[in-house]
C-alpha cells in the first residue's frame, strides 16, 4: 500500500500522492488505512512467515505499521524509488530495504515465506509480469491487495478526492471489481482466503 514498482507510471507524482494518502489529517481516511493494516497484520500473524519481503514498500508505512505489533517480524522491502526508501531506512534502519525492479526482482526463486505486494499493482503497466515475478520469489504465499472498484471510486467521490474524475484515481492504471482481481490471481495462484477492509480488496494466495 506504498510505492510502485517498475512499470507504473513512478517519478515524483506518485510519492507525493503516496505521502499524501498516509498524511491526510482526514479521520475517516486515517481510520480506512488503520483498519487495512490491522486485517493485513491478522494474516501476516497467522501465517508464520520465516521471510517476509514487501514489494513496492515506499516509505515503509505498511512494515512500521507491522513491526508496531510484532517488533521482531523477519520483515524486509524493496521499492524502485530511492528517496521512498532513504525515508523508509530513517523509519526503521534494522530493516533491510533495496532498490529494485517489481518486473525484475533481485531475489533467487523462493527466497520468501511470504511476499507483500499491497496497493501496487493497479499502478503498473505490466501487473501480469509482476504476478509472476511474486510468484517466483515466494516460497508458498503472496498476500495481495487492489482497490475494490467501483467501491474505492465511490469512496473518493464522497469525500471530495478527484471529484472531477468521479473519483477515479488518475495514479491508478487499472480497475478491477473484487471478481476480476480474483479471477486475475487465480490464473497464478491457488487463492486461500479473501478479506474486504472497504474500499480494498486483500487476498492470500499460496504459489
Amino acid at each position: 500500500m506504498d510505492g510502485l514498482g517498475a512499470g507504473g507510471r513512478g517519478g515524483e507524482y506518485s510519492r507525493r500522492g503516496n505521502l499524501q494518502k498516509y498524511e491526510n489529517p482526514n479521520p475517516l481516511q486515517r481510520g480506512l488505512i488503520r483498519y487495512f493494516h490491522r486485517r493485513v497484520a491478522k494474516v501476516v500473524e497467522a501465517s508464520r512467515p520465516g521471510s517476509i519481503l514487501d514489494v513496492g514498500c515506499g516509505e515503509g508505512f505498511t512494515i512500521d505499521r507491522l513491526l508496531r505489533v510484532n517488533g521482531h517480524l523477519p520483515i524486509q522491502g524493496l521499492d524502485y524509488d530511492w528517496p521512498a526508501l532513504v525515508q523508509a531506512r530513517v523509519k526503521h534502519p534494522e530493516v533491510p530495504f533495496q532498490m529494485g525492479d517489481i518486473g525484475r526482482l533481485p531475489y533467487a526463486s523462493g527466497s520468501f515465506d511470504l511476499v507483500l505486494c499491497l496497493e501496487v499493482l493497479e499502478h503498473l503497466a505490466e501487473p501480469l509480469r509482476a504476478l509472476e515475478e511474486l510468484r517466483r520469489v515466494s516460497g508458498g504465499l503472496c498476500l495481495i491487495s487492489v482497490p475494490n472498484e467501483p467501491f474505492f471510486m465511490m469512496s473518493n467521490f464522497l469525500r471530495g478526492k478527484n471529484v472531477r474524475a468521479w473519483g477515479n484515481d488518475p495514479e491508478h492504471l487499472h480497475r478491477w471489481t473484487a471478481g476480476e482481481f480474483l479471477r486475475l490471481l487465480g490464473e497464478h495462484f491457488r487463492v486461500e482466503s479473501v478479506a474486504y477492509p472497504f474500499p480494498w480488496v486483500l487476498a492470500l494466495c499460496r504459489i
